[in-house]
């Protein structure tokens, strides 16, 4: 079975304007998050809309599926495995005063930022047990387009799962709050990846850091090898 998944990244929060770290804490959206949010569910319209609609309970990702909701249909599922990651003790913390507090757990994070874990907090492979048997089932349900609301973190997250990924390629993901990505899966495979830009799109593949706005081709991942 063909099926569509929208991976929706929360408007853009005060604490994001910040560089503070959220986290499991929250911070309401600004202004232009409000008119992002708006923005993708503009776009999922456009597109013929959803099916289903999922989202992580943290405050920004309620605001902005509801945000969503004026525009398709559906009414908004919550599951937490959609959660951001636990930062632990750098939950609240600017990222100045983490690399000021924490200096050899930052330069940590620096050299492995896939594997590294805040104090107390989580790191992506726990994440990855956290949300996998919510792709399985979804890849396994009779849904044909999905949308997911989550964060930042989380997003990299999904995406190295259903493109696999390799953790060195899955860190240089960038998911910007304006940025919406649509992932076209055959029989729980990647047949193709693409992005919009506040609504503009589709361009082919994903963003990533190294570069600027270098694409990361769907192509290259190992689930199309």
């Amino acid at each position: 079975m063909t099926r569509t998944l929208y991976v929706i990244r929360h408007g853009q929060t005060e604490w994001n304007v910040a560089s503070r770290m959220q986290g499991l804490l929250d911070s309401p959206l600004t202004d232009l998050g409000r008119r992002q949010a708006d923005a993708h569910g503009r776009t999922l319209a456009r597109l013929g809309g959803i099916d289903v609609l999922i989202a992580s309970p943290l405050g920004r990702t309620r605001t902005t599926a509801e945000l969503l909701r004026a525009h398709v249909d559906v009414p908004a599922r919550f599951d937490a495995s959609l959660l951001e990651r636990d930062c632990g003790a750098w939950a609240g913390l600017t990222l100045e005063q983490i690399a000021a507090e924490y200096p050899h757990e930052w330069r940590a994070r620096a050299r492995d930022p896939y594997h590294h874990r805040p104090p107390r907090g989580e790191n992506l492979v726990d994440m990855e047990a956290r949300v996998r048997g919510l792709l399985v089932e979804l890849l396994a349900g009779t849904e044909a387009t999905v949308a997911l609301v989550t964060h930042g973190v989380m997003s990299r997250v999904i995406l190295k799962q259903l493109l696999g990924l390799e953790p060195a390629d899955a860190v240089l993901v960038r998911h910007p709050n304006e940025v919406l990505y649509r992932l076209d899966m055959l029989s729980g495979r990647c047949a193709g990846a693409a992005h919009f830009i506040a609504g503009q799109g589709p361009q082919r593949g994903l963003l990533h850091h190294h570069g600027g706005e270098t694409i990361l081709d769907a192509d290259r991942t190992e689930a199309n090898r």
